[in-house]
């Protein structure tokens, strides 16, 4: 049992040292670990990937600095509609065949990885230290409101769905498509995927899905990846967190499709 506790401890180290590095949260990472490594059955995995995410939420709170931390104004607005999703994914959870819900889930990782990329030709610029994109600016206006807010519900609805803390769309959804800062975007990123975990967590919860035996320990590990992946983010120059976030999202989106078709 001891070796088992450490292995899952191990695991959500490393899925909280992604998740916090690139505001995805850990549980993409999570719920397929669990449920291949473990063979855990799915709604377990998804409940202790819920607690996983806030606790990587939890960890990047405790170390940001100011001015290096999340826009709690912008992250609360966009919550509403999150928060929202992720009880009707929480509800919804089980009414949907496996193999379509890994397909969309594919499907839509793949795009904002693709929009990502594209608007990152578009800013790009000389290949110079001045020209290189601060991580961290206080002046920028958010921009494209409805459709930030209908893309953070359908986050928070795969979120509920899934166990994933919907980051791996809102931070390319606030760099790309509302203008923040990338640095920014992460860290508000992992503020609020806690939030819309946390809502979907207390459905899981009430109806026996958190096994505290595979989720504590794994949260754990989380906690701790989760505080030394955003201490290494915020030494990271903007190229190279971007590069990092389009690599991981269309790994995530092919290994989604695969299963999807296979399975």
């Amino acid at each position: 049992m001891l070796l088992t506790w450490l292995a899952l401890a191990g695991i959500g180290l490393a899925a909280g040292l992604l998740g916090a590095m690139l505001g995805l949260g850990g549980g993409i990472f999570l719920v397929p670990a669990l449920t291949l490594v473990f063979d855990l059955p799915v709604r377990t995995a998804v409940g202790a990937s819920l607690v996983g995410v806030i606790a990587t939420s939890a960890g990047v709170a405790i170390v940001s600095r100011p001015g290096r931390g999340a826009d709690v104004g912008l992250a609360l607005r966009l919550e509403i509609a999150s928060t929202i999703g992720a009880l009707l994914g929480g509800f919804s959870a089980g009414l949907i065949g496996q193999n379509a819900l890994l397909l969309i889930f594919a499907g839509i990782v793949l795009a904002t990885a693709a929009y990502t990329f594209l608007r990152t030709r578009r800013k790009a610029g000389a290949p110079t230290e001045q020209a290189l994109e601060a991580l961290f600016r206080t002046e920028y206006t958010p921009r494209r409101w409805p459709a930030g807010l209908s893309f953070m519900g359908l986050a928070g609805l795969l979120s509920g769905l899934t166990g994933s803390g919907g980051g791996f769309i809102k931070v390319p959804v606030m760099y790309s498509l509302m203008e923040v800062p990338l640095g920014i975007a992460t860290a508000t990123g992992n503020f609020m995927v806690g939030i819309t975990a946390a809502a979907s967590a207390l459905l899981y919860y009430s109806r026996g899905d958190i096994n505290p035996l595979v989720a504590v320990p794994t949260a754990l590990g989380v906690f701790l990846g989760a505080i030394s992946g955003a201490q290494i983010a915020s030494r990271l120059r903007a190229n190279t967190l971007r590069r990092i976030l389009i690599v991981l999202l269309v790994i995530i989106a092919l290994q989604m499709a695969v299963k999807g078709l296979t399975s």
